[in-house]
């Protein structure tokens, strides 16, 4: 058998390749991380700011606030009990990054503002500079 006029590549221009795409692998991953807290966190920044506006429209109507986000907000937010926060890592302003565990948003002790776990819209977000 001849093999004398094959076309291929070599191992040493395999492994360059390989190399390459393990340095490109490394710089993205960080990137899309860093990427996907933040798309989180922008989500639950979002979140929280429908419930506080719906809060503040319960409080105004009824004298009150609201005693449950499900049941007392059902008609001021469509579809209220399928607001969920995302799962995974998300920015906090003080410069951490959280794991959001929880499957729903809460309300404050005193009623007046929804929390994610036991975060305030105002905790969420880039770190100031």
């Amino acid at each position: 058998m001849k093999l004398g006029n094959q076309k291929g590549f070599t191992l040493l221009e395999l492994l360059l390749v390989m190399s390459i795409i393990g340095v490109l692998a490394m710089v993205a991953v960080p990137r899309f991380t860093g990427a996907v807290a933040l798309a989180n966190t922008s989500k639950i920044q979002a979140d929280l700011n429908v419930l506080n506006s719906a809060i503040v429209l319960y409080e105004a109507e009824h004298g009150s606030y609201p005693k449950n986000l499900t049941t007392d907000m059902k008609d001021y937010i469509q579809d209220a009990e399928k607001l969920k926060p995302p799962k995974g890592k998300c920015l906090l302003r003080d410069g951490t990054t959280v794991e959001i565990t929880e499957t729903g948003y809460t309300l404050s002790e005193d009623k007046s503002q929804a929390l994610c776990q036991s975060h305030t819209i105002t905790d969420f977000g880039r770190k100031d500079k």
